[in-house]
């Protein structure tokens, strides 16, 4: 369990550089109000606030998992200098050891996407799936980006390439932009 663990947090270190390396964004632009912003871009995930301490998201979520919608999620966080929470991931367990690149990885895609739609709406960047022969060992995808005040939100798939064939995870991040 704690080889797990380690292999979680390395991966989802890796994930969180190549992550904010980006990828070509297309799509429809959404407009999100004033209002929504202020309420929820100090939300990095459920009940977790930016700025909150490592032992506190800690207490909040021990297992390292969150239920959204009814899906459960890897939650590995990221603290600031000052050690404060500034980056939350989400890994769909459902995809974890997902060797497949398939529809059923989009369908697990989707629901993050959609779960993030309910209350950001459309994504302000929306590049639709990736095409497995893009794909690049250690790097994400980004299919869909929301930018909410002071937090960027991205929903996507890696790839990681082992000894015993591709995993395709569908990852999420949410993170305080510096401005």
């Amino acid at each position: 369990m704690k080889n797990r663990h380690i292999f979680i947090l390395m991966f989802v270190s890796v994930m969180a550089f190549l992550f904010s390396c980006g990828q070509n964004n297309k799509g429809k632009v959404g407009v999100l109000t004033d209002s929504l912003i202020r309420a929820t871009e100090d939300i990095a995930v459920g009940n977790a606030k930016f700025g909150i301490s490592e032992k506190e998201f800690n207490e909040l979520y021990p297992d390292s998992l969150i239920d959204l919608d009814g899906n459960k999620y890897i939650l590995t966080s990221f603290f600031n200098s000052s050690n404060e929470l500034n980056m939350v991931y989400l890994i769909d367990s459902a995809t974890f050891y997902n060797t497949k690149f398939d529809q059923a990885l989009f369908n697990r895609m989707d629901l993050i996407k959609e779960y993030f739609m309910k209350t950001y709406g459309t994504p302000q960047h929306n590049s639709g799936y990736p095409k497995e022969k893009k794909m690049k060992n250690g790097k994400a995808f980004e299919a869909c980006i929301w930018n909410v005040g002071k937090k960027k939100i991205a929903v996507g798939v890696a790839l990681e390439e082992t000894d015993r064939g591709n995993i395709y995870y569908v990852i999420s991040h949410v993170d305080r932009n510096n401005l």
